[in-house]
């Protein structure tokens, strides 16, 4: 049986509204000995205020809602669980959102989660940003902050680049991810990858679009001339390019190389394996849970979320 605030009072000798009081940060008006007797109980009976009832009574929740990325990695779940078990430990627990939910639906999770800070991974709408404003929810929009030039995300489409640019390639393509097309981050690691070939002399580079179904790749790798570096948008996006280059015959690296990013347990599995970036041990993830534990984290905060680490394998 749910332990009630009631049980708490009854335990702590006290009125179930000064359980309410002290539990809900207004216990200023108590004593000490009262403050200590209903912690006390709270331990004692293992009492869980209902988030509901704190989120009314204080305007907030502990609840952190995270917006997901538009297109999440093989490794977004691990990084999921061990930010819920880091923010479980101090008292937060973590919500997510769909990056695709319509802003009709986003607005009826933050009337009823009220929650303490909304952390965009993916770009937030007009409308979506317009809920946040009206409801008073600190937002950190952290899909903004690494997609700034010479950001993060920008800074990987740039280093791919260069990377295929050392490896001997001559003319640089870019492959976008069909489901991610809307995806800021797409968008900046694009921009880095042009801005690498501009600041080589090189041409422009040509982007095509990855599907990952095979009868709809083969005609945008098709379209590549021989020669050409292809930096992808993520690793499905790479290996998915290398499935239709091995269907038309064209060879890999020699032909076409192919550069995928995230490091993900994909790029060892394919043949050739792939060559992609990882990241350092500290991750925007790892920050991400730091910062939140410790202070209250601003965009400025990820605007360096650490190395980008080249793995090179046989792809390039």
């Amino acid at each position: 049986m749910r332990v009630s605030s009631e049980d708490v009072a009854r335990h702590a000798g006290v009125s179930r509204s000064t359980v309410s009081y002290i539990l809900n940060g207004h216990g200023d008006r108590f004593s000490q000995t009262t403050r200590d007797a209903v912690q006390r109980a709270v331990a004692e009976l293992g009492y869980r205020p209902h988030s509901a009832g704190r989120a009314l009574a204080r305007g907030q929740s502990d609840l952190i809602l995270l917006v997901l990325p538009i297109s999440p990695n093989g490794q977004f779940s691990q990084v999921a669980d061990q930010l819920t078990e880091a923010l479980a430990e101090h008292g937060l627990s973590l919500l997510m959102c769909s990056a695709t939910a319509s802003a009709r639906s986003f607005a009826a999770v933050i009337t009823t989660a009220r929650p303490r800070m909304v952390i965009a991974l993916s770009e937030l709408s007009e409308s979506k940003r317009a809920v946040l404003s009206s409801a008073g929810v600190r937002t950190l929009d952290i899909a903004h902050a690494i997609s700034q030039p010479g950001g993060h995300s920008w800074t990987v489409g740039r280093t791919q680049a260069e990377h295929l640019m050392r490896r001997g390639y001559r003319r640089i393509a870019y492959a976008r991810l069909t489901e991610a097309r809307d995806d800021v981050l797409l968008r900046a690691r694009e921009q880095g990858v042009r801005e690498a070939c501009r600041a080589a002399g090189m041409d422009e580079p040509q982007v095509i679009t990855v599907a990952l179904r095979a009868d709809a790749d083969l005609d945008a790798i098709a379209s590549l001339p021989i020669g050409t570096g292809l930096a992808c948008y993520n690793d499905d996006t790479a290996a998915a390019a290398l499935a239709a280059a091995r269907v038309i015959g064209r060879t890999v690296p020699q032909e076409l190389g192919v550069m995928g990013v995230d490091d993900t347990p994909v790029a060892t599995q394919t043949s050739p394996r792939l060559t992609t970036i990882g990241f350092g041990p500290h991750t925007f993830y790892d920050r991400l849970a730091e910062l939140l534990l410790h202070h209250e984290p601003t965009e400025a905060d990820f605007t360096d979320v650490g190395e980008c680490r080249l793995i090179q394998g046989e792809s390039t």
